[in-house]
């Protein structure tokens, strides 16, 4: 008779001892009769089960997200907002002061471009690195053909750049960023990895840029002075993420 009283005692405190309000003599006292008593000790357990697979109702799930859409759409339509007013105001101050569109175009072009990516980041759910770097590649493609179209046909300033150098060096830094990227996305590499393979791509495209701009001749690229003034600052990043990255993988 003790033992179904006491059974029945511990059945009534047991939701109080699983949410853990019970006191600490209450607590040993349950956990010593749990040890005994195989009934309570079920009860228990499937309490805890209950409690840990128990999912929140549709309705609360329904409303986060529809706080997170709001937040998100709010954010969104934010900074569309902001944009818009720094445009008109530049173009009206640019119609105001060289009575036309010159450097407004330049940066209505760069608001557009930046909203663009934030827009990109903040709806896509998968491989976001690849969705980024394609906003990246077609916005500075874009941008760069305003500027040159703004400076030299608009502002009849400067000269035909584009095709001479601006091309040929945007393709290359665009590969820079887009190997890592793929790297991380494809072969799943580990971040510092991928930090590497990027500065070994960023030594190789500072000098191949300063070719392409004729700062560099071929020999220049062996001096080493040149060498210290140039890769130095890579070699040594390098060599630091490459070594974080193999720490990282002895860790998995």
């Amino acid at each position: 008779m003790e033992r179904e009283l006491a059974c029945e005692i511990v059945k009534d405190l047991l939701p109080l001892y699983v949410d853990g309000i019970v006191s600490d003599v209450s607590q040993k006292s349950i956990e010593n009769h749990l040890k005994h008593c195989m009934d309570c000790e079920e009860m228990y357990h499937n309490m805890v089960f209950h409690l840990e697979t128990e999912t929140p109702p549709t309705e609360v799930s329904d409303v986060k997200r529809f706080l997170k859409k709001t937040k998100k759409m709010c954010l969104l339509y934010g900074l569309g907002g902001l944009s818009f007013v720094a445009i008109l105001v530049c173009l009206i101050v640019d119609l105001a002061v060289n009575k036309g569109i010159t450097w407004s175009l330049i940066v209505g072009s760069s608001c557009l471009f930046a909203d663009a990516f934030i827009y990109a980041l903040s709806t896509c759910k998968k491989n976001k690195g690849c969705i980024a770097m394609t906003v990246i590649s077609i916005g500075v493609f874009v941008l760069l053909f305003v500027i040159q179209i703004t400076r030299y046909y608009l502002m009849e300033t400067g000269t035909v750049w584009l095709f001479r150098y601006g091309l040929p060096i945007l393709l290359l830094w665009l590969l820079v960023l887009w190997l890592p990227v793929l790297t991380r996305t494809f072969l799943k590499w580990n971040i510092w990895d991928c930090m590497a393979l990027f500065m070994l791509l960023a030594v190789i495209g500072n000098y191949v840029t300063k070719l392409i701009t004729g700062d560099y001749v071929w020999n220049d690229v062996l001096h080493m002075r040149g060498f210290i003034g140039n890769a130095i600052g890579g070699v040594i990043g390098i060599i630091l993420f490459g070594i974080l990255g193999r720490i990282e993988k002895w860790r998995k």
